[in-house]
Formats: structure tokens, C-alpha cells, sequence
């Protein structure tokens, strides 16, 4: 018997569509339009993981960017070298 793979709310492929759809749009005013018809299909919780996704490349960033972020990489390295 197959195990059943349980999937997480915010990684469904629904919302990656979603998020794909709304980033091809060609100018901001059709991002904003395909902002809402998403939102409209998936309701307002499902459409904030959908903004979670297309912000996630800028909040990366950011966090890269951070003292506590270089400080964890700089003692995750040592961990896993040794």
C-alpha cells in the first residue's frame, strides 16, 4: 500500500501557479488585476502564501544581508566541516 504524502498548505501547486501567474502579468496594473482573480479563486489565506512566494526572493535577501544571518553561516560552516 502507498503512502500517502501529505502536502503543505502553502506549497500546493495551485499557489505556485498563482504566483506565476500574477508575475507574468506585463505591466503592474495587470499584476494588480491578476492579483485580485487569484484572490478571488483561492480566498484571502491561501492568496497571502501566494504574496509570501513572490516576495520570498526580496526577504531572502534582506535576511542575507543580516549580521545574525552571516554569524549562522559562518557557525554552520565550521559544524559541518570539522
Amino acid at each position: 500500500m502507498k503512502e500517502k504524502i501529505k502536502q503543505l498548505e502553502h506549497l500546493q501547486p495551485k499557489l505556485i501557479a498563482g504566483a506565476i501567474y500574477i508575475h507574468n502579468g506585463k505591466d503592474i496594473q495587470e499584476k494588480i488585476a491578476r492579483t485580485e482573480s487569484v484572490q478571488r479563486v483561492v480566498g484571502d489565506k491561501l492568496a497571502t502564501y501566494v504574496m509570501a512566494l513572490l516576495v520570498l526572493p526580496q526577504l531572502m535577501e534582506t535576511v542575507m544581508k543580516s549580521d545574525d544571518y552571516t554569524e549562522w553561516t559562518k557557525n554552520y560552516r565550521t559544524r559541518t566541516i570539522n
